[in-house]
């Protein structure tokens, strides 16, 4: 089988996840920034993920995540921003979903990876921060995973 090659959807929603990082001050892709960059589509909300709902329960799950750690988001924030970068590269947890996704597309036997194999191969983490955020964002990620 050829190489699979990414559509010009999931470049686009590479793009708009490394948005969603520089517009947080951050300078690595997270996993969690590729299902923000396609929340806000409609053909994404439909399945159940909201943005505004992911992005409270990204927030929620820090906050738990850092309380866990000792550490108030009070305190967390107190520490002061870096300057913000101009380019993010793939943090560990971005490159693990990007992965996920390929092997997903070779495994379907199609020869494209989309949008929605980079949400699936997010979705396909079974521990992390995105699942943890999903779950307080009551999305049924199952039933999400059987529609992609």
């Amino acid at each position: 089988m050829a190489p699979v090659k990414f559509t010009e959807d999931a470049r686009a929603m590479l793009a708009r996840a490394q948005e969603e990082a520089l517009g947080r001050g951050e300078d690595v892709i997270e996993a969690e920034h590729l299902p923000l960059a396609l929340a806000d589509r409609p053909d994404v909300r439909d399945l159940g993920l909201d943005p505004d709902r992911l992005l409270e329960a990204l927030e929620e799950e820090q906050q738990r995540s850092l309380a866990a750690a000792g550490v108030s988001a009070r305190e967390f924030d107190r520490w002061g921003a870096a300057p913000r970068p101009r380019k993010a590269k793939l943090a560990t947890s971005g490159k693990l979903a990007l992965h996920r996704a390929v092997k997903l597309a070779v495994a379907r036997r199609e020869r494209r990876v989309s949008a929605h194999h980079l949400l699936a191969g997010v979705l396909a983490a079974d521990y992390g921060r995105v699942p943890r955020a999903l779950q307080l964002a009551r999305v049924d990620i199952e039933d999400l995973r059987r529609h992609l």
